[in-house]
């Protein structure tokens, strides 16, 4: 069955990244890497031809690109800049935006050398018009904060300038990647913020305060027993076999409880938590539709001579029924999720969303999956990845950048995040008592 062998990109990137930082080199200081050197040509031309590579054959997502959209011309660009580039960085920043351009949550380029370089120490997102601080570790720039500026420049002309080399499956998801990714930011700079206060922020010698603002995920799983009798089930993360475990542990622990909340709030993913899946899944369910390029020489001979055909071949799986197992849970089953439910995390909501097993609330989820195909370069401490699948609904509807929306939508709000309170659990659970 399809499902039970999807495994995210979050625990391949993982597996993968501490295997190859044992042969990269040591973390630089932050002060030094703008002036790391770049790679030697004969290695820009070897990560250059991997990248063409990769993607050529690989690429599941090109029906989503804008019909103007030219990969070759990108790609020459990126060439042009690769060759000029002078610095590490330069490099870095000339292959993330090629494959940004590709606009895709599972398609990216990672210097792994730099990434172990200080976090920013908070996160934003882009609340309607505005950009909001909603995590921190800086008592100064609290959440509920609104930016305004960044150095002398506006915040959203500096942040429009950098979304392009950090590009995924819709605007939600790279805007909240352009917080996670400390190589695009200054050392050392100055936030404006719309209460008129100028904040210094040096990400080397930043007094870090414990995070405080949205959600905090708990370090494993965590079972609390609510009013009503509704138990809650947080589960962090699927990148490891024992958070699953526990998740099902609970669930069969707690069978004859009214309702339970399956809280997934920044579950960023990992292998597709099928055993979850069963203790809850009462009637069968069709699987999703995956895509992945299918290569035959014939068509793509066709293609290259403008005969008239399909421009890239893709070989169709999956969309058989999902049976039943022995389900343990038939009380009411809700889900709160959030824009940060990606990848195995998005297959139990999916597929709870598909089955109508439950009531989901919160936003939106992250809307990427994919399978990633990686390419590593252990000798240069860099790696990318490109995605060889592309799902869809089993009504043949593109999840890719659409995600799964919820049944009741749960905002994050300025006012909550000022609040310091968690209203939207408080704003679940509400909604969970009318239902009773």
């Amino acid at each position: 069955m399809a499902i039970s062998a999807r495994c995210c990109a979050v625990i391949l990137a993982t597996l993968i990244g501490s295997a190859r930082a044992m042969a990269a080199p040591a973390c630089p200081p932050l002060d030094t890497t703008d002036t790391l050197p770049a790679p030697e040509l004969s290695q820009k031309i070897y990560v250059a031809t991997r990248l063409y590579d990769t993607v050529e054959r690989y690429f599941a997502h090109a029906e989503a690109l804008p019909d103007a959209y030219d990969f070759d011309a990108e790609y020459k660009r990126f060439v042009t800049e690769a060759i000029a580039a002078r610095t590490r960085v330069a490099f870095d920043l000339a292959a993330m935006r090629l494959l940004g351009s590709l606009r895709n949550g599972h398609t990216s380029f990672t210097d792994t050398t730099l990434a172990c370089e200080p976090e920013l120490p908070f996160r934003a997102e882009k609340l309607g018009n505005d950009w909001v601080i909603t995590r921190s570790q800086l008592d100064n720039v609290p959440p509920g904060a609104v930016i305004r500026q960044i150095d002398d420049q506006p915040f959203e002309t500096w942040a429009s300038a950098r979304l392009p080399l950090v590009r995924r499956s819709n605007d939600t998801e790279s805007e909240s990647q352009l917080f996670s990714t400390g190589l695009i930011w200054p050392v050392r700079f100055s936030l404006t913020l719309a209460d008129g206060r100028s904040v210094r922020v040096d990400r080397v010698q930043a007094l870090k305060t414990p995070w405080k603002g949205l959600y905090t995920q708990p370090e494993g799983v965590r079972v609390s027993m609510l009013q009503g009798g509704i138990v809650r089930i947080e589960i962090p993360s699927f990148d490891d076999p024992k958070f699953e475990a526990a998740a099902v542990a609970a669930v069969k622990a707690h069978a004859s409880a009214p309702a339970i909340l399956f809280d997934v709030r920044g579950n960023g993913g990992g292998s597709t938590p099928i055993d979850l899946i069963h203790t809850v899944l009462e009637h069968p369910v069709r699987d999703m539709i995956d895509a992945t390029p299918a290569h035959f020489g014939t068509i793509e001979a066709w293609a290259e001579a403008d005969v008239p055909t399909f421009p890239r071949a893709m070989l169709r799986t999956g969309g058989e029924p999902l049976e039943p197992d022995h389900p343990v849970f038939h009380g009411r089953a809700y889900f709160l999720a959030d824009r940060h439910c990606a990848s195995a995390c998005e297959d139990f909501i999916t597929t709870m969303h598909n089955a109508h097993r439950g009531v989901i609330m919160g936003e939106t989820t992250y809307g990427s999956t994919g399978q990633p195909y990686f390419v590593s370069f252990p000798d240069l401490g860099m790696r990318f990845r490109v995605s060889t699948r592309r799902e869809y609904f089993p009504d043949f509807t593109p999840f890719e950048g659409v995600g799964v929306h919820p049944d009741v939508p749960l905002p994050t709000t300025v006012a909550s995040l000022r609040s310091g309170h968690d209203e939207v659990l408080a704003q679940a659970l509400t909604r969970i008592e009318r239902n009773r």
